[in-house]
């Protein structure tokens, strides 16, 4: 199981994560609300968005073994970029 780092990224507006929660459901991941977890393929995150401060914190709580951090917070990063 793995445990990675929990970025933050600010400057999140509404429209921002509105993308991201798009972005998500192509690939299958129902994120539901500001806060909560999903999971795929053996792949776990959580999130927290906080509107009024536009910042959003993700973290993979639990991946399988051939899927490192590293390669996880670079996707997620990617992600975000995609968005903002």
């Amino acid at each position: 199981m793995t445990r990675c780092a929990a970025p933050v990224f600010s400057g999140i507006t509404q429209a921002h994560f509105a993308c991201l929660v798009a972005k998500a459901a192509t690939q299958g991941i129902d994120i539901a609300g500001d806060s909560g977890s999903a999971s795929k393929d053996g792949l776990t995150v959580t999130w927290n968005y906080e509107p009024e401060t536009e910042s959003l914190t993700i973290q993979c709580v639990s991946a399988p073994f051939f899927l490192g951090c590293g390669t996880i917070n670079a996707n997620i990063h990617n992600l975000i970029d995609s968005c903002t």
